[in-house]
C-alpha cells in the first residue's frame, strides 16, 4: 500500500472507528496534487495489513486504475512524463473501472510507479484487489 495522505487520522483497526457508510464524495487536495476522500483515513507504506482490514469493515471492494493505462488522460500522462506530477495528478479525472456507476473515487496519488487511483465500491463479500488489467492481489 502506497503512502496515501487521508484525512490525518491514523485508522487503529477498530471497525466502529469512521465504519460505514462510506458515499461517494468530492476529495480533499493535498500537498503535491494528491487528492482524497474527506473520510479516508491515513495510510502509510507497510500499513497493508491495517488497510486490508479498513476495507473489510467497510465491505469496500478496491480497483487501482494507472494513469498511463486510462484512455481520456493522455495529456495528464504526458504532464507526467514531462515532470509535472502535481500538474497531473491535479487535473486527473480517473475513468470508472468497466464504466460501472457502483465505483466511485478514494484516491488519486503517486503510486511510486507512476500516478494511479483508487476506486472503490460496496459489496456483500470481501475480494481481492484488482488492478484495470484484472490482476487480483490482497492489500
Amino acid at each position: 500500500m502506497p503512502r496515501v495522505e487521508g484525512n490525518g487520522k491514523r485508522w487503529n483497526g477498530d471497525p466502529k472507528m469512521n465504519v460505514l457508510p462510506i458515499k461517494a464524495a468530492p476529495l480533499v487536495p493535498h500537498a503535491g496534487g494528491a487528492r482524497s476522500h474527506p473520510e479516508l483515513p491515513f495510510f502509510d507504506d507497510g500499513d497493508a495489513k491495517l488497510w486490508e482490514n479498513w476495507l473489510r469493515a467497510h465491505r469496500l471492494e478496491v480497483m487501482r486504475v494507472w494513469m498511463e493505462d486510462d484512455a481520456r488522460a493522455v495529456d495528464s500522462y504526458r504532464r507526467f512524463l514531462a515532470g509535472d506530477l502535481v500538474g497531473s495528478l491535479s487535473e486527473w479525472q480517473p475513468c470508472k473501472p468497466d464504466g460501472d456507476q457502483a465505483w466511485f473515487l478514494l484516491a488519486v496519488f503517486d503510486g511510486g510507479e507512476g500516478p494511479c487511483a483508487y476506486f472503490v465500491r460496496r459489496v456483500s463479500y470481501f475480494p481481492y484487489c484488482a488492478d484495470a488489467q484484472g490482476v487480483s492481489a490482497i492489500f
